[in-house]
């Protein structure tokens, strides 16, 4: 097979038309004889290898597709398997994908994004190392250090109180733990340590340990992992062998606490998974962690699944925990006593999908639970994934609850795990949720005392009567609302802005008539509060209501956002379990006096719920959804449930009208104050995780509404699709594929280089075969992906296969099947991008599609830098600065061999710069850093490709 015309060459070529035409005998002539020619350095490099490959890359190609476009660049160098040669295809599919992926990185960046509230917290650190903790406890000191923190004002020198441990994440560092730690010195001194009952309840102040993993990228390299678990273990069994020295020579003449025999465990990011980890270890001390607390930590999928390691840790250790609280786990897996709470920053957190931190279907709800900073009392603002470490507002809470659920006085120095668990809910959820059994004695309510209203002014409302008080007609100091039978109302609710307590405050009450004489437990109840004791009757024995109210964020027409800092204190009791209690009793302490509001009702909760479960995803992409006159029956909740709204991929907007009137509302764990329109986007399933199917789940999204009850005027409610908005969930729901997907791309061009040249063509370049990759393969490639995803997401597949299942083995033994069927199988769910929605079953396809214009783009680059390299190396050859002329080798295949050398040390350079983390202290060790060359694999392959060419034989026909 001859080379083709010049006219025709040209047309595969970019760049300037001054080629002169050789024909096929001088070719072969060039081809055979490697020796400079007298002629200019110029004419000789064009007429060496690299005219050659040229024509040789011009070979028969027109055929396969169509006209490339020329684009005007001049370069001295010259390859077929480096030439820049487009066909209009790759220019278009590239030009979609530009404005495709500026559409989706300018909506990730700038729209549906939650507002930024979180105050900056303050502290003086010191950090000491643990010196003692050398090689003769851990294989590991010289790669890790351990640190005890202290506050400068607040901590001594000594760990005495309660051994804590924190975690960072990937790349992070061992300083982070300073805010946290801090917060929790300031309160134990300033509120715990003033307090006589918290002695005698065990509460002690906590002693931080934090680890220095020298910034390692843990989510990058599996191995990485697992000897930070590793390290962390015996690190745990170092800190814990402090304590029966630093208790003895602790000066005090209080009872001597038991030494420690457990470690609370702090986690940010990837160090969450590190303290699961640790359970699965070798090393690990049975007992020696019970509460695990993690921040934004990817639980169920990890954020870079590059490395097969990884992966399998999280499938290992996933199934370990799923096991761990089964009733048949046995002593060595069981996670009885161990309690695990789950912090999402939220939308704000482009690091680590907020999704990912579920732990529903890891833990049960008695022993755990997931949490987002929108929903935390007190909190109420999305976080990034750095700010949810220092967030003010979060840290405080954190310090409280962990302060809450410690005792000292037992060996583990810290109550049950049912005990645990009642506290985290409580500082963590705001009571809104649907209650749980925790197995733990519901505690009485506290009694207030006997109520004689014949010394106080009250009011008698009538049965069903709505309560509604402001400074305007506050006439009484008791208002007594007798209880409804259960049927027809169910519910009774209370909102204010009064503070709630003894004295001064509000006071609501649980109180049923009493006899004529006082009972004996008035005088011997310890609890007694008050007591208005009078010679005659009425009188009402009543109960305190008021520790059962929730807090929500104050909605009021100058306030924009819920975490102002101001709270309305809202009470939901059901009729049901209110016993043999009489009447509600809202009493004002002291003097009848109030600036703000307060509105009590009984309702029936039924009737102020609506499900739209008509609707389909069709009818809300075209016409949204338009609601007039909700809700039916005015009450001061009102619920909207949308079934079809599940998705995490979709975005919303909401607008809310009611004329004359204020209100507020709750969706998803936020919180949205005075509002009229708002932007609604959920965290719900994940991509590449099997939906779980838990009794009385409740599947789609629940709007809350409060709103005041004595303005008739009912709501109108308009929620459209946000296109623009959906984009950008794209990039933190499937980031990964921004890698694999144009790897395949890479793949399936190589594919068609190699058959063409294994029948016998010169190797053509890249842009030759994806071109014809395009033309020839891509439509059944896409068809097929298309099936696939169809199949995917209709079927919900959750099947496991292996070679074995897709391929015949019978040549294999039944224990070499089985080794095969282990080591290759895959899950269904696993595959494309893990969707299970069949809405959304057109997205692989389209993100292959974008996946050819992403490899084009590097591509080119990587080629314009090899060429600008190669032009340096020729304008230093003129200058006679490195090459030496030898008779058995041309000048241009010695710069063509140092091109691609410089170009490998490159790539070495870039593997060390980013993971300089690791290498800094073990940087010859392969494991180190083999991850690195893993992250950037796409560019070493795309580098191969460019220079492929240079390295295979050229042929001349068939």
């Amino acid at each position: 097979m001859g080379f083709l015309e010049t006219e025709e060459r040209e047309s595969l070529e970019i760049g300037s038309h001054r080629y002169e035409e050789v024909d096929t005998l001088q070719s072969d002539q060039l081809q055979g004889d490697r020796t400079p020619s007298p002629i200019s350095s110029e004419t000789s490099f064009l007429n060496n290898t690299f005219q050659n490959n040229i024509k040789t890359s011009t070979n028969s190609f027109a055929n396969h597709f169509s006209t490339p476009w020329k684009l005007g660049i001049s370069f001295s160098m010259r390859n077929a398997s480096a030439s820049l040669s487009f066909s209009y295809s790759i220019v278009i599919i590239f030009l979609i994908t530009i404005i495709f992926g500026g559409m989706i990185m300018h909506s990730f960046f700038y729209h549906q994004r939650d507002p930024k509230g979180c105050n900056i917290s303050s502290m003086y650190p010191s950090y000491i190392r643990q010196d003692n903790f050398d090689s003769e406890q851990t294989r590991f000191a010289g790669k890790y250090s351990l640190y005890l923190y202290r506050d400068r004002v607040y901590d001594n020198d000594q760990p005495t109180g309660i051994p804590a441990l924190f975690i960072p994440g990937n790349a992070g560092s061992y300083k982070q733990a300073r805010s946290i730690a801090s917060e929790t010195s300031v309160i134990f001194s300033e509120v715990f340590s003033r307090d006589p009952a918290s002695f005698e309840m065990g509460v002690s102040t906590l002693d931080f340990f934090t680890v220095d993993f020298n910034e390692e990228f843990s989510a990058l390299h599996g191995h990485s992992l697992n000897e930070q678990a590793e390290y962390l273990n015996d690190a745990i069994r170092y800190i814990l062998s402090l304590y029966p020295l630093t208790r003895k020579t602790q000066n005090t003449t209080r009872t001597p606490h038991p030494d420690p025999t457990s470690v609370i465990i702090i986690g940010h990011s990837m160090g969450g998974v590190v303290a699961r980890t640790l359970f699965t270890m070798s090393n690990y001390q049975p007992g020696s962690i019970n509460t695990i607390l993690t921040l934004a930590t990817p639980h169920v999928l990890p954020p870079f699944p590059f490395d097969w390691q990884i992966s399998k840790i999280y499938t290992d250790i996933n199934e370990f925990w799923r096991n761990g609280y089964s009733q048949s786990a046995t002593s060595a897996n069981s996670l009885a006593d161990v309690t695990l709470i789950s912090i999402a920053g939220g939308n704000l957190d482009t690091i680590v999908c907020s999704d990912s931190a579920n732990i529903n279907s890891l833990v049960p709800a008695s022993h755990g639970f997931t949490v987002f900073t929108t929903s935390i009392p007190n909190v109420w603002t999305s976080m990034d994934h750095q700010a949810i470490l220092w967030c003010k507002q979060l840290v405080k809470v954190v310090a409280t609850s962990l302060l809450s659920i410690v005792d000292i006085r037992h060996p583990g120095q810290t109550k049950t795990s049912v005990e645990r668990m009642a506290a985290f809910r409580k500082f963590y959820l705001t009571g809104l949720e649907d209650p749980v059994d925790l197995k733990l004695n519901k505690p009485k309510r506290e009694f207030f005392g006997i109520l004689n209203l014949e010394k106080v002014s009250y009011k008698f409302l009538d049965m069903g009567q709505r309560i509604v008080l402001n400074k305007w007609n506050l006439t009484s100091q008791v208002y007594l609302m007798p209880i409804p039978p259960v049927e027809p109302v169910s519910t009774f609710s209370l909102l204010t802005d009064q503070y709630l307590s003894k004295d001064p405050g509000v006071e609501i009450l649980l109180c049923d008539v009493m006899p004529t004489e006082v009972p004996d437990h008035q005088n011997k109840d310890e609890h007694s509060s008050l007591n208005i004791d009078l010679p005659t009757a009425p009188r009402l024995s009543c109960h305190i209501a008021s520790n059962e109210v929730s807090l929500l964020p104050a909605s009021r027409r100058d306030l924009k956002h819920p975490f102002s800092g101001l709270t309305f204190n809202y009470l939901k009791l059901n009729v049901s379990d209110l016993g043999d209690y009489q009447y509600i009793a809202i009493m004002f302490q002291n003097k009848v006096f109030m600036e703000g509001f307060l509105i009590g009702e009984f309702f029936d909760e039924r009737l102020t719920m609506m499900d739209l479960n008509n609707s389909s995803m069709k009818d809300l992409i075209i016409d949204g959804i338009h609601i007039d006159g909700f809700p039916e029956h005015q009450a001061m909740v009102s619920i909207l449930r949308i079934p079809i709204i599940d998705s995490s991929l979709m975005t919303y907007k909401m607008s809310v009208r009611r004329t004359g009137c204020s209100i507020s509302s709750m969706y998803e764990s936020k919180f949205l104050v005075n509002i009229e329109y708002a932007n609604l986007n959920i965290h719900g399933q994940s991509p590449f995780v099997t939906p779980v199917n838990a009794p009385n789940f409740r599947k789609g999204l629940e709007l809350q509404f409060w709103m005041d009850p004595t303005c008739s005027i009912p709501l109108t409610i308009d929620i459209e699709w946000d296109l623009y908005g959906s984009l950008g969930k794209i990039v933190m729901r499937f980031q990964t594929i921004i890698v694999a997907f144009p790897f395949i791309i890479v793949i399936m061009t190589l594919r068609a280089q190699f058959r063409e040249y294994n029948r016998g063509e010169p190797f053509m370049s890249f842009g030759c075969g994806l071109t014809l990759f395009i033309r020839q393969t891509f439509l059944k490639f896409i068809i097929m992906v298309s099936v696939l995803s169809i199949y995917q997401s209709v079927s919900r597949a959750s099947k496991t296969y292996s070679l074995v299942d897709l391929f015949p083995m019978d040549y294999a033994s039944g224990d070499m099947q089985k080794v095969i069927k282990a080591k290759s199988s895959f899950n269904v769910n696993d595959t494309l991008l893990g969707i299970q929605d069949p809405f959304f079953w057109f997205l692989p396809p389209l993100f292959f599609l974008m996946s050819i214009g992403i490899t084009a783009f590097f591509w080119v680059l990587i080629t314009i830098i090899i060429k600008a390299f190669a032009g340096a190396a020729v304008f230093m050859s003129r200058q006679n600065l490195f090459i030496k002329h030898r008779p058995s080798e041309s000048k241009a295949s010695k710069l063509r061999r140092r091109v691609i050398t410089i170009t490998i040390l490159l790539i070495l350079v870039a593997s060390f710069l980013l993971d300089q983390g690791n290498m800094s202290v073990n940087w010859f060790a392969p494991f180190s850093w083999d991850h690195s060359i893993l992250a950037i694999a796409p560019i070493i392959f795309y580098v191969q490709i460019i220079t492929i060419g240079y390295k295979l034989p050229r042929t001349t026909g068939r």
